[in-house]
């Protein structure tokens, strides 16, 4: 799976994303890293959360809002099973 490929889409639409969570489960997710959906008080740009190659964690896995918990989430790069653009 193309790591750019699935942050360039989830910038411009709202992307469904289905991983297996940590603790085994499966989950179904809606997200974005579109501006509008963000807080207002996010003080980086969606760019420099995304692409901080100083953060580890970013090669593991990949921080998104979650459109339906309003609220940041994350998944594992390597438990990423599919996904597909909601909205453009």
């Amino acid at each position: 799976m193309n790591k750019q490929d699935l942050i360039t889409k989830l910038f411009d639409n709202i992307v469904t994303v289905e991983f297996t969570k940590v603790n085994g489960d499966f989950r179904k997710m809606k997200c974005t890293l579109q501006k509008d959906f963000l807080p207002e008080a996010l003080s980086k740009e969606p760019e420099d959360l995304v692409w901080d190659d100083k953060k580890e964690k970013t090669k593991e896995s990949l921080s998104v809002w979650d459109t339906e918990a309003n609220g940041w989430r994350s998944f594992r790069w390597d438990n990423l099973k599919e996904y597909n653009v909601e909205s453009a």
